[in-house]
Order: C-alpha cells, then structure tokens, then sequence
C-alpha cells in the first residue's frame, strides 16, 4: 500500500509526532511505501519528498499584527498553496490513502480539498482536541481549570485567551474553527478518525461528530519493556512543569511523608512556583530535564509513579511507560489518563487536583513495599494488554482497507 502522512511537523517533537514517525516506521518495514506532507522547519527529517512541504509559518512568539497576522490567519482558514501542493504530491506519489494528523493551522483543511479531488481516501489520528476549540488543550488558564466540556462556545475559548494570552487571537481562530466545523471542511472529507482515547471519543460526538465515523485504539508505539528488578523508595514525577500537569498538588500530598523523596524531572514555566512550594524538610529533587538512559532509571526505581494533570489529557503516555516497567501508577481521574489504570488493580486513581486524595492513594504504596510491588505486577499487565505496537499497526491497517473497500 502506498501511503502519505499528514502533519505539520516532520521530527520527534511530541506525542503526536512520535506515534506519526514510528507507525511510519512499521509501515516502511512490513513494505508498504511511505512519504510525509508537512511545513518546511528547520528539525525536521530529511525527506526524498521535502520539495511538496509548504513553507514554514512562525506561530510562537507573541500576538503579530498587519500583513504577517493575516497571512497566518488566513492560511488557518485555507491556504492555497497547501493544496497545490499537495495536489503535486498526490500526482507524483499516488497514494492508496492520505493518513493525517496536526494540520490545523499550519497545513488547513485544503489538503482534504487536494485527496477528495483526486478520490484519495482520508484517515485522521486524533491526537488532540483541535477539531473542538481552538483551545486545543480545553484549558483555562485564566480560571486555573478545565474548559467546561458542556460549554465550549465561542465566547467561553475567547474567554480563556489560550492563544498567545490574547482574547482577540483566540477568538477569531475558534471562529475559523467554528467555520470549518459549519461547513464540514473537515468531517466531510475524513473517511474514518482514528480516536487514540474512549474519552477524546466522547468529546468529539459531544459537539456533532459521528461515532460511526470512529475507531478506537490507544496508541503506544513503544513496545513493551522488561519487568523492573528493584525499587529504591521514591515518589516520582515525569513531565512538563506547568500548572495545569498538577505538580502543585503532588508537591502538596507529599508533604504528608517527609520522610519520603519526591523526584520531578522536567521544565517548564511554572517550575519557580512549584519550588516555592516546597514546605521545610521535604525531600524534594528538581532533576531538569532528563532523558535516555537516566530517565529510564528514574522510571523504573521509583516506588510509584504519579500523573496528578487536572487538565484533560487525551491518553497517558506518561502511565503506560512507567506501567509496561513493572511500576505502578496513580492517576487523577480527568480524561484519558484514568483509562490507563484499574483503579485498586493495576494503580489508583484519585480526584484530580484534590491533594488529600491523592495523600490517600499515594499511602498504601509508601508504607507497604509488598503492597508497591503487588500492584507493579498487576500494572505490567494491564500493560501487557494494551501495549502492542505490531498489533497497532495492524489495526491500522485494518482501518485503510476497510475505508478503501468502502469507497470501491
């Protein structure tokens, strides 16, 4: 099968693009021919079909004003030269199917406009919430708290001025969201959405979209890892330092075992509050950023993981890594993290942002050794089961052939 990727990036940045570039990977190694569209950029991968990319757009930084914010803005709501190029890469390649990921924004619903002129089928990876709010993250950082999922008009996303901090900013991109939904820019021209989370589902079909459309599968990549051969005691935390990620609470739940080592490794713009509240005595570690073989140590040494987001997270990639070591987890219980865990089976789960809560969940873990590793087991698994990316790739396999059998 010949297939093309979507997405506006081409390199390992995130979560998205780690699961773009390993299914990419699989597909190449069971001899299906595979390219990418994206944005020029920069990190991203050399590529044989680099030429088809667009021109890179800059939206980091803050709110830009006059021809560069319209131009931006205009290439959000549709952007001509997406689809010509696309067009050029539908004809030089010919693709069985398009598989797309993030493009709003940066690549628009043109390239949908490209596949349905040249009769080329079109699956979407659903990685985040983008296709409902132009506040993707469904966060309110003005109210310190999640978008209420039975409000989320216009005024409601403007209000949390997710974009660069500007209310103006961020209602004209819900506006053009809101447009592309109206008019089916997306939806119409989307064969089947592969929903990575039973959560992301819900929230989609919540604002119109059709479950019939869709197809879960929770989408690890990473193949499962040997079972850990010790614990060193430590509580520990992966990830960015941002309030929403809920370290605050953890930091505040810890402070019922000072005796205890909290370890947090990552960055992030909120890491100066989190260090302030850090009570006296407590053994708290800021690692910094940490990778390769140093995180996967401090994985799977750890006592207990925690994942305290109150956001909601579309999946959890952070609990089923430390889960497919052999280390339990505990999980606020927003989005699709508490997916992840069997609460009192495989891990615990508590009320997100609650940290009396999660003092109660995180105690059976540290004064009971036997208890830590009872449920390190049980969490391996639970990842053994849902962790399979031979089987993810044939899954998604499954899902072109049954949109491609549909169209013949």
């Amino acid at each position: 099968m010949r297939i093309i990727h979507a997405h506006k990036y081409f390199y390992m940045r995130a979560g998205a693009e780690r699961f773009q570039l390993d299914l990419m990977d699989a597909q190449e190694r069971a001899g299906h021919a595979v390219a990418p569209f994206a944005m020029h950029y920069p990190k991203n991968l050399p590529s044989a079909w680099s030429d088809y990319f667009v021109s890179e757009v800059n939206t980091e930084g803050s709110v830009g004003y006059g021809v560069g914010a319209i131009r931006q803005l205009a290439r959000a709501l549709w952007s001509r030269e997406a689809y010509k190029k696309m067009s050029k890469m539908i004809d030089a390649f010919r693709p069985d199917i398009v598989h797309i990921h993030n493009v709003h924004t940066h690549l628009s619903p043109s390239i949908l406009k490209a596949c349905a002129r040249h009769n080329v089928p079109v699956v979407m990876s659903v990685h985040d919430y983008a296709l409902v709010s132009a506040n993707y993250s469904l966060w309110d950082t003005r109210r310190d708290k999640s978008m209420d999922l039975d409000d989320l008009g216009m005024w409601a996303a403007a209000k949390t001025r997710f974009i660069k901090g500007s209310f103006a900013a961020t209602f004209v991109l819900e506006a053009i969201t809101r447009f592309h939904k109206w008019t089916g820019a997306y939806d119409r021209r989307i064969d089947r959405y592969h929903v990575i989370s039973d959560f992301i589902a819900d929230v989609l079909v919540s604002v119109g979209y059709d479950a019939k459309k869709m197809v879960m599968h929770h989408s690890f990549t990473q193949p499962i890892k040997e079972m850990r051969k010790g614990d060193d005691g430590y509580v520990a935390y992966i990830g960015r330092l941002e309030r929403y990620k809920g370290v605050h609470t953890l930091i505040e739940a810890m402070k019922a075992f000072p005796e205890v080592e909290l370890r947090i490794a990552g960055t992030g713009s909120y890491e100066k509050e989190l260090r302030a509240l850090v009570g006296e005595g407590q053994k708290v570690k800021f690692l910094g950023f940490v990778s390769g073989d140093d995180l996967e140590n401090l994985r799977s040494r750890s006592r207990v993981m925690v994942a305290p987001s109150i956001w909601h997270e579309v999946l959890g990639l952070v609990a089923i890594e430390a889960m497919s070591c052999g280390v339990p987890v505990i999980v606020g219980d927003h989005g699709g993290l508490r997916e992840m865990v069997e609460d009192g089976v495989s891990g615990s789960v508590f009320r997100a942002g609650d940290a009396d809560s999660l003092a109660h969940s995180l105690e059976p873990f540290i004064r009971d050794e036997g208890f830590a590793k009872s449920m390190g087991e049980a969490a391996y698994q639970r990842a053994s089961q849902i962790v399979d990316p031979e089987l993810l790739s044939s899954q998604i396999m499954d899902i072109y052939e049954s949109v491609i059998d549909s169209r013949e």
